[in-house]
């Protein structure tokens, strides 16, 4: 990188640390430092919702999904507006008539103080591990620019986002997520622009286009009801819903930006902000990754897009490393005339005939990163780095320091808003409604960033546990659909059925939790007709897939703890003692 961008990217970083530390300090007690003093206008709350929401991962995962699969997984956004007219509607004006300051206390007058407790454990558990994906996300960029290994990256990004989390509340928090939405924003405008211009000049964006759907890679809708499936519509519109209504309305990280609003009209115009934007956003992203197909269909691509190739250790592996790089040289030639072709004569056989060298081209790719995960020893893949590959060898110099500022940017402000939530968990649920001495507001906020940083360092931690995957924005709502819909459950509890007690909460969440667990690891081989069970340590032979694909679990936990609480409070009517 050249020393222009060093000094962009130095500079804008040493910014964005002054601006959200600058306001954490005005944090005089730990109404302060957790929700502003509940001062935050609703359009920077809801800019911060959609910035904690995207980040770093909005940049690198979603756009290595469109690049090698399609756009299906906008679809997982389609419940997003319906999922915030109904916390609006519900939940909102609850948080607020509570006065909350988490998502868990409000359950403690219903159902007792293990509910809350359990609730607020399930929390920490699942957000403190999904955290590590969001420290590895950036990571993959660091691994780039200083050419290190992913774990010393993971390492130095965790390290400063934690520190730079203890010092700066949630003031600071949201002032920084409103900087660095309007960058992240440019930074994929630009880089759309610039992929179109860089297009052959006979090459225009309605051609691109056409390239992109013989491909099916503008397949964004899929209207097949299969539960095996991981990507439809109903998946979209009816699974993702008990995702959305969860993350949005029973998770800290994003209740607590709406926490620190006014009013309740205030939090409502906060949620519908996202609403209205964040399909269109995340429409416009994949199409980016699209684009970005398209774009490596005329520029030069390397066959695998991994920082670092390993190489071949044998005789055997030398000979059939060398015929893979034929072919893709070879293929990746000849794919780039058939397009052009194809562009020109816009006919079946010609259409056909790009589809096949794309095909064979990639089959080359694959084989590439399969020799790869042999001489490694583990699942290797490369879309993480796909956008970091483009942004450092095609962006002109003084924009990819800027560029690469907003990814770092918005990655820590990300990190500093989970964090601050898992510390308000931890602080407000756990330790001061069990301190016995009752302490004033100075101890609890010195604990509060003492307890940033221990979730710091095991944020980071699970970060190196969980190494690479295939996208690190799928791997987030996998987390989460563990845990998710049985939060859920709960709060439809505590809502909408009156005679639910502690007895039933507790029962339901454990019944959610097994039934989540059981079905997560209940496979199927369609050519034997038979499901089988496997537990995490078995072999699942090759002919069995998942009888239902992860956004399923969220239903599955939610409607398991409403049966199942229900029933109970109905047979055991008195309240557990906490």
């Amino acid at each position: 990188m050249h020393w222009i961008d060093w000094v962009v990217l130095i500079a804008f970083l040493g910014y964005t640390i002054w601006d959200g530390t600058r306001r954490g300090k005005d944090s005089e007690n730990i109404e302060g430092y957790l929700l502003a003093g509940r001062g935050i206008p609703w359009w920077a709350a809801g800019l911060s919702i959609m910035a904690t929401q995207a980040s770093a991962i909005t940049f690198i995962g979603t756009t290595g999904i469109a690049y090698t699969e399609d756009m299906r997984f906008v679809q997982v956004y389609l419940a997003i507006p319906f999922a915030m007219i109904l916390i609006s509607m519900f939940l909102v004006p609850f948080f607020s008539k509570m006065k909350a300051f988490t998502a868990y206390e409000v359950l403690e007058e219903r159902f007792g103080l293990k509910t809350r407790l359990t609730t607020s454990a399930l929390f920490l558990i699942s957000r403190g591990l999904a955290l590590g994906t969001v420290i590895a996300a950036p990571s993959y960029v660091l691994a780039l620019l200083l050419n290190l290994p992913l774990s010393i990256t993971i390492i130095i990004i965790g390290v400063i986002a934690t520190i730079y989390t203890m010092i700066g509340g949630m003031a600071g928090v949201i002032s920084t997520d409103v900087k660095q939405m309007g960058v992240m924003m440019f930074g994929l405008i630009f880089c759309f622009v610039l992929i179109l211009l860089n297009l052959p000049e006979e090459v225009g964006f309605g051609d691109a286009l056409y390239l992109a759907g013989s491909l099916d890679k503008l397949t964004a809708l899929d209207l097949s009801f299969d539960l095996t499936e991981r990507y439809n519509v109903w998946s979209g519109v009816i699974a993702a819903l008990f995702l959305m209504l969860s993350y949005f309305g029973t998770d800290q990280t994003q209740v607590q930006r709406y926490l620190t609003t006014p009013t309740v009209k205030q939090a409502r115009n906060s949620l519908l902000m996202s609403a209205y934007a964040k399909v269109p956003m995340q429409f416009f992203i994949l199409l980016l990754g699209v684009m970005l197909y398209v774009f490596f269909i005329f520029n030069d691509a390397p066959i695998s897009f991994r920082a670092d190739d390993p190489v071949a250790q044998t005789e055997e592996q030398i000979q059939r490393e060398q015929l893979i790089y034929s072919q893709y040289s070879e293929n990746r030639s000849a794919r780039k005339e058939a397009a052009l072709q194809a562009i020109q004569n816009r006919d079946e056989a010609s259409r056909q005939l790009f589809v096949d060298k794309d095909a064979a081209m990639n089959e080359a790719r694959q084989a590439e990163l399969a020799l790869q995960a042999e001489i490694l020893d583990a699942d290797v893949n490369d879309t993480n780095y796909i956008f970091p590959h483009f942004i450092l060898n095609y962006v002109p110099i003084g924009l990819i320091g800027l560029i690469i500022a907003g990814i770092f940017a918005a990655a820590m402000s990300s990190i500093d808003s989970q964090l601050n939530a898992l510390s308000a968990v931890s602080i407000v649920d756990w330790y001061q409604r069990l301190d016995k001495n009752k302490h004033g507001d100075a101890h609890y906020l010195k604990y509060s960033r003492w307890t940033t940083l221990g979730w710091g360092i095991f944020a980071t931690l699970s970060a190196l546990a969980l190494g690479e995957t295939r996208s690190i924005i799928e791997l987030v709502n996998q987390i989460g659909s563990y845990f998710y819909g049985s939060i859920l459950g709960v709060f439809i509890l505590l809502l909408w059925f009156k005679k639910a007690n502690g007895n039933g909460a507790l029962a339901g969440l454990a019944a959610g939790m097994l039934a989540v667990f059981t079905f997560d690891r209940l496979y199927v081989s369609e050519s034997l007709n038979d499901y089988s069970f496997f537990l995490p340590w078995m072999q699942i032979p090759e002919s069995y897939t998942k009888a239902i694909e992860f956004l399923w679990l969220n239903p599955v936990g939610a409607f398991t703890v409403v049966f199942v609480g229900w029933m109970v409070s109905l047979a055991f009517p008195k309240q557990p003692k906490n």
